[in-house]
């Protein structure tokens, strides 16, 4: 059976395809790339949990025999998030945990559809045509210029690959730090704590909630004086994260999650 799915009973979202269609104006069909319908479709089957940039790529592109750096993740959750505004949603549905990963928002409702195969009974069976085994050719025991040819160029492809995937590796980190930090500003200075904020924290209610996290750890800032603190609109969670360093610079960091009880 075909399976799709609808998104909060506006968007009808096919994996098979990578479409989204506005049901309310069924001749608004956006396209998505592969990637971008894969991580979309990950995101339904955990709904309700976190998906870490980590799980995304490896079940993604990984596991696909593809090695891609943390700014093509990035790319194609913006993708993904065009497509979803372009059909229809008014908020984005997708919410980021910062330094964590992401999460369909809390009140998305999510409806499996299946689309029963077409009727094959009246249609006759043909069986597979099985190919006989070609006969063993004889082999010269001279190699022919094309095969020496590419006994030398063959390793030198590979040491290039090998120095290419190294580059991308020594990236990833320093690529990841610079989107973690453009997404906080610093606030204050919270004893000898530097107090960053992330910057969807607007309002001075979100901003009172953010400082009241950060405070219970205000006696330990003498080895982790630089705390970032995330709050979410749409989820009734929170998260402080406190370094010996800046994200900019090598460094040790310590993590605590908060859930609200609502």
């Amino acid at each position: 059976m075909h399976k799709h799915y609808i998104i909060n009973g506006q968007v009808e979202f096919h994996p098979a395809a990578s479409t989204l269609r506005d049901l309310n104006n069924p001749d608004r069909v956006v396209v998505l790339n592969s990637p971008a319908g894969r991580c979309l479709l990950l995101l339904i089957d955990r709904i309700g949990t976190i998906v870490t940039q980590q799980e995304c790529m490896d079940i993604v592109w990984q596991r696909r025999g593809m090695l891609v750096s943390p700014n093509t993740y990035y790319q194609n959750i913006s993708i993904l998030r065009k497509g979803l505004k372009k059909v229809g949603f008014e908020n984005d549905p997708i919410v980021t945990i910062p330094r964590i990963g992401l999460t369909l928002a809390s009140d998305t409702k999510i409806v499996i559809k299946q689309t029963p195969p077409q009727n094959t009974d009246a249609a006759e069976y043909v069986p597979p045509a099985v190919e006989e085994p070609a006969a063993p050719q004889s082999v010269e025991e001279a190699p022919a210029p094309a095969a020496l040819t590419r006994r030398f160029w063959l390793p030198g492809a590979l040491v290039a690959l090998l120095v290419l995937a190294g580059i991308s590796v020594l990236s990833h980190s320093r690529l990841r730090d610079s989107y973690f930090v453009d997404g906080y500003r610093f606030t204050t200075m919270l004893g000898e704590c530097r107090l960053y904020l992330a910057r969807d924290i607007e309002t001075q209610r979100d901003r009172d909630k953010a400082l009241a996290y950060a405070t219970p750890f205000k006696d330990r800032c003498v080895n982790y004086p630089w705390v970032y603190v995330s709050g979410y609109t749409l989820l009734p969670r929170a998260s402080v994260i406190r370094c010996d360093r800046p994200m900019t610079e090598p460094n040790r960091c310590m993590s605590d999650y908060f859930i609200e009880d609502r």
